[in-house]
């Protein structure tokens, strides 16, 4: 390859990457967090299309032509998804939203079906030498990684969007040889690039009118009064009369009500901005009525940790009841910037407080030092609430409420310390029982001998709260704990000396469905959890699904209420994930049948064998089976999920580029060997890594990151390179049908993974993607000179 086509390739296949990272934070903003997962599947399916039009078509397609048209299909998708409105929750009664979600995909895949052949062509061109454009591709690739997350960083989901079409656009100009037409390339470049990184109104991202935020908006007189961004979040501010949120408050609260505003997170919310002075009688009047205000009333004058503290409003309340002193840490670093700037004053200037510690680093790496315990650890209930029934969430991962967290928590306690979780109530029971279970099971994991004594459970008509002692509560405690609960009209769930004539007084449900049930699960968990009606497993670093609750089992339910429901029970997320996994299979076949037949037609090319097929195809699904666990783990020890995709893919991409280049040098099954050792090494020992990384500084965990991945992706980066030289050297011309089965096995495992995550976890589904390559390793064993 000449200078230019490699400098081409390179910028295609960075711009490509950068478009689906861009694509992941649009569609987070945009739609839901768990669309983001779909990115990685449509562009590879791009990739398997693009292999099947190179096999079908002798004739070689401009470059120019390719890479223009990668730009301008990615503006289109971007217009398409920007201007059509879609509505998740509503596709299971509205046939309507199925056409505009298959018009949202096949738009957001076309650009990758350009990139694909761009690239494809060159390795079709390559032959036996199709590991150097192979190399270049992976790091370009790695290069777009880095584009995208600076972007996303410096300026906005748009202008990051830009900057990838930009990039397409002088890709074109580097391969056209007329100078008036390069010179209109560039030109078109400048002036996306000007348009997107400031762009005017028609050019802005839309959120879906279906997101709380668009709703919000419609209240009279509210308005958006600041709107904030950095790579992983999209921060508005909504000035409006109808922001009242204060979970949990007692209706027996007399105290008058505080101003507020609301804060939104990438369209979700509201995080409630709270007026108030923390040293007036109003003010402590209405601390002292929310649920949470039981654990300060048992423990006064504490030293507090908030768990995730959002936008302060348990940090308030815990300042209103007189502690000592209160430790912040930064889960999302702009709302503290907003609090001490622009809002300091709507948010009463809590953070201006003497006892207030902000420590910059995430909930969970708080948890992991040593150097300081707690009187009080609360988990404020920031999020909004989300009813089961969607499945919306489903695939939403929460690290802060997995039993490794509440271990840490127990560890960060001091002697006579106490844990309060406030959840939402749901019907039938769901998160607040979810967390019961979790917490179960860590004690249990802490050798704690009994339980029992530990704990108490309540709840108010809308959230239930659990109470976790480090010491067994005492008699005078329990009285106090009752003399709370019925002074603000809490219902007991459990007490260690509970009866149930004393449950279900205030606010009434048919059946004390909540006691019986906490108790069971406390007398018996495991049958307990076998026999309900949906998950209640406790989530763990290996499966931090929180909001999965979806069993097998309710399956016939589902189907048979899908389209007489506005929201079938518990299911609806996870059969998305099931029905793109039957989309994905659909469209795999004849990306993969149709160059194979084209070659049985031909009488002068040889078929491949099984081998071929079980070789692209392992290697295809094996990617993918270990890059998506491999961003879910390190999604914990980096804090922020678009840091962790973007660096993973930087990394891996970069390294298997290296090793694509080198190929040539290492003997195939000797590195695949090494490779499947280095995977064991993953599911063994990553967990502890990245335990043990959370103490560290960002900067030195993202050094872990790439120090950790690297010998991996190199690994991985040598087999399709050594493979593509074998099957040019035994069967000429048919890369371009290994390249479409292997995108074509990357898509539909891409699914998979997401499937298995939910339902196996990290290590499991990292081990299939080790049986993936041991099956590549059985499929090159006859083959010489590798």
């Amino acid at each position: 390859m000449r200078l230019n086509e490699t400098i081409s390739l390179i910028m295609i296949s960075a711009a490509s990457l950068a478009y689906e990272i861009c694509l992941t934070r649009i569609f987070s903003v945009q739609q839901f967090h768990h669309f983001a997962f779909i990115v990685i599947s449509l562009a590879v399916m791009g990739y398997a299309a693009s292999g099947v039009a190179l096999s079908l078509s002798r004739i070689r397609v401009r470059r120019t032509w390719l890479a223009s048209s990668f730009a301008l299909s990615t503006l289109l998708a971007y217009l398409i998804i920007n201007y059509l409105p879609f509505d998740s929750f509503s596709i299971v009664w509205d046939r309507t939203q199925l056409w505009i979600l298959l018009l949202y995909f096949a738009s957001a895949g076309l650009p990758f079906l350009f990139a694909g052949w761009f690239i494809g062509q060159a390795l079709r061109a390559a032959g036996q030498a199709a590991f150097r454009p192979y190399a270049a591709n992976l790091i370009g690739a790695s290069a777009g990684c880095l584009v995208a997350l600076i972007g996303l960083q410096l300026t906005s989901e748009e202008g990051a969007l830009g900057i990838s079409i930009a990039v397409g656009f002088l890709a074109t100009a580097l391969v056209e040889t007329d100078n008036i037409r390069r010179a209109l390339f560039v030109s078109i470049a400048s002036l996306l690039c000007v348009a997107f990184l400031w762009p005017l109104n028609p050019l802005r991202l839309r959120l879906s009118p279906y997101k709380p935020l668009s709703v919000s908006r419609q209240f009279p007189g509210a308005r958006i009064v600041a709107t904030e961004r950095n790579a992983s979040a999209r921060i508005d501010v909504l000035e409006s009369r109808g922001i009242h949120s204060f979970p949990g408050l007692s209706l027996t609260s007399a105290a008058p009500e505080l101003e507020q505003m609301g804060l939104f997170i990438d369209g979700e919310g509201p995080y409630p901005i709270t007026k108030g002075d923390l040293k007036s009688s109003e003010d402590f009047l209405f601390a002292q009525h929310l649920p949470a205000a039981l654990a300060y009333l048992l423990r006064p004058g504490a030293e507090v940790l908030i768990v995730d503290p959002g936008t302060g409003l348990a940090v308030q309340a815990a300042l209103a009841l007189g502690v000592e002193k209160v430790s912040l840490p930064t889960d999302q670093p702009l709302i503290p910037a907003l609090l001490t700037s622009k809002f300091s004053v709507a948010s009463g200037n809590y953070l201006s407080d003497k006892r207030i510690h902000i420590i910059p680093r995430s909930s969970r790496g708080v948890l992991a030092l040593k150097d300081q315990n707690y009187t009080i650890i609360e988990w404020a209930l920031k999020d909004p609430y989300r009813p089961i029934t969607s499945g919306a969430f489903s695939l939403t991962e929460d690290y802060l409420l997995t039993r490794e967290a509440f271990m840490a928590a127990w560890e960060r306690l001091s002697t006579n310390g106490l844990i309060i979780i406030t959840r939402w109530v749901g019907t039938p029971p769901s998160e607040a029982t979810r967390v019961w279970s979790t917490v179960i099971q860590a004690m249990s994991q802490l050798d704690v001998n009994e339980s029992a004594p530990h704990l108490v459970a309540y709840r108010g008509m809308r959230t239930a709260s659990i109470l976790i002692s480090k010491q067994p509560f005492t008699k005078a405690e329990l009285t106090s704990i009752r003399d709370f609960l019925r002074e603000n009209a809490f219902d007991p769930i459990y007490l260690p000396d509970l009866v149930e004539a004393e449950t279900n007084q205030f606010n009434r449900l048919p059946e004390p469905v909540y006691s019986r049930l906490f108790k069971a699960l406390l007398e018996a968990p495991q049958s307990t959890i076998r026999s309900y009606d949906f998950r209640l497993e406790p989530t763990t670093d290996d499966r931090p699904y929180f909001f999965h609750f979806f069993r097998w089992s309710q399956s016939s339910q589902v189907l048979a209420t899908m389209g007489m429901l506005w929201q079938p029970f518990g299911g609806s997320g996870y059969f998305v994930i099931v029905a793109m996994l039957a989309l994905m299979l659909l469209l795999s076949t004849p990306l993969v049948l149709f160059p194979w037949l084209s070659i049985r037609r031909d009488p002068e090319r040889t078929l491949p064998s099984y081998r071929v097929w079980l070789y692209f195809g392992g290697l295809g699904a094996g990617f993918m089976l270990v890059e998506i666990p491999l961003i879910l783990r390190m999604n914990l020890l980096l804090d922020y999920p678009i840091l962790a995709f973007g660096l993973v893919l930087f990394t891996l991409l970069l390294a298997s580029g290296m090793g694509s280049f080198l190929s040539r040098r290492i003997p195939l099954r000797k590195a695949l060997a090494l490779l499947l050792g280095f995977l064991l090494l993953n599911i063994f020992l990553l967990p502890t890594i990245v335990r043990h990384g959370l103490t560290l500084s960002l900067n030195m965990r993202m050094v872990v990151t790439i120090l950790w991945l690297a010998p991996t992706g190199f690994l991985m980066g040598i087999p399709f390179a050594a493979g593509m030289r074998v099957i040019e050297a035994q069967t000429p011309g048919i890369i371009p049908w290994a390249w479409a089965i292997n995108g074509a096995t990357s898509g539909i495992s891409g699914v998979l993974a997401s499937l298995g995550l939910m339902d196996l976890g990290f290590q499991i589904t990292l081990g299939i993607g080790a049986l993936c390559y041991a099956i590549v390793l059985f499929a090159s064993s006859n083959w010489r000179g590798v």
